[in-house]
């Protein structure tokens, strides 16, 4: 849990020290598969419609937050939603738009990811800009996902902070 509010922590000013850093390098290679390639498997296996082979890359205690809403593990995300995540990934297609990996020493990493989702879902069209931040540990030989947030707005104008809007006059 603190490696998990760690990276939520510095996920931003990191993101940016990493943006300047272009490719940090990775911790020694061993047999484990890299966080990204995990990243990218959970994505391939719900774009294949296999939610069982996605929920097999997420911790038992994984927390899922999504669009402000949380299933607060595996078990949780199984049961509430993943079905629909898949049907929706296998309607549509994903293009990561920019990724990076932030590593938390040799056991821990975060994945950020901005995409770019297109296609019909429910006869709706859909056009979405997203992020997606997912933090990974590695537990023996292997790389779990411990958390996922996932956020997305209309890809036909980028949504403004407050603070950059016009003042409504009175």
């Amino acid at each position: 849990m603190k490696k998990l509010l760690l990276c939520l922590a510095l996920a931003a000013p990191m993101a940016a020290i990493a943006a300047s850093n272009a490719a940090a390098p990775a911790p020694a290679a061993d047999s484990s598969p890299a966080p990204v390639a995990v990243v990218e498997g959970f994505h391939a296996a719900l774009k294949a419609g296999d939610p069982s082979s996605a929920l097999k890359l997420l911790s038992v205690s994984a927390s899922i937050y999504e669009q402000g809403f949380i299933d607060q593990t595996r078990s949780d995300y199984a049961g509430a939603h993943i079905a629909a995540d898949a049907a929706f990934a296998q309607a549509t297609e994903l293009q990561v738009l920019e990724r990076r990996i932030i590593w938390l020493g040799d056991n821990a990493a975060c994945v950020i990811s901005r995409t770019q989702t297109r296609g019909t879902f429910q006869g709706h069209p859909i056009n979405l800009v997203g992020t997606e931040t997912m933090v990974l540990q590695r537990s023996g030989n292997s790389w779990n996902i411990e958390h996922i947030h996932w956020s997305a707005h209309p890809a036909d104008g980028e949504l403004k902070p407050a603070a950059d809007k016009p003042e409504e006059k009175h």
